[in-house]
């Protein structure tokens, strides 16, 4: 199978030849890794759609690190496979000892189900990019390192911009427009009226 199935019409030729030029040592990397050659051509493939999606996008400043670019891509791939093993083990599998048994209370699963429900509202709120950085972070458990490699921003920036998306969505946790000490300006509000602080 050859990277043609997976290629999106603003994918070059060149590009595309130069992808499947990495086709060969991205199969030995995920095989060493993946222990099936199933599996293995299964991280290439979703490797070399996502370097095509990526190019289309321009997330590679410079072609001359494509192959690095790839590279980083494939880690990313083949660890969602492997930590995609782990999650699908089946519980018929497991001793009956081994599973879960935890039921929270009424109330306690009730301030869960809010906080859930606050925190999907907050990130609603964010715009997308912020909400595709946060994703990065805590869903897929990225490093800033990792998040700069895949995108190709610096990785200073990348911590800059989590930085700030936390900061926007801790605000619109809490309640955007409202202050979250707002009897802190009461004594100078009482002050002014009084005339002991100047406007």
């Amino acid at each position: 199978m050859t990277l043609k199935v997976v290629a999106v019409e603003t994918t070059s030729a060149t590009t595309v030849e130069a992808l499947e030029r990495l086709r060969p040592g991205l199969q030995l990397m995920a095989v060493r890794s993946l222990g099936t050659a199933d599996a293995a051509e299964e991280a290439v493939q979703e490797t070399l759609a996502r370097a095509v999606a990526a190019l289309a996008r321009d997330q590679l400043a410079d072609p001359a690190k494509l192959p690095a670019f790839v590279a980083g891509i494939a880690r990313h791939v083949i660890v969602d496979m492997q930590r995609a093993r782990y999650r699908s083990v089946s519980l018929e599998s497991l001793p009956v000892a081994a599973h879960p048994s935890y039921h929270p209370d009424a109330l306690k699963a009730l301030v869960l189900a809010e906080e859930r429900a606050r925190v999907r509202a907050a990130l609603v709120s964010l715009s997308e990019s912020d909400r595709d950085l946060l994703g990065l972070c805590y869903v897929e458990g990225l490093a800033p390192t990792e998040i700069a490699e895949r995108t190709g921003e610096p990785a200073e920036r990348i911590r800059k911009r989590k930085s700030r998306a936390m900061d926007r969505l801790r605000e619109a946790f809490h309640g955007a427009g409202e202050p979250r000490h707002a009897e802190a300006r009461l004594p100078t509000r009482e002050a002014r009226a009084t005339g002991g602080v100047r406007p």
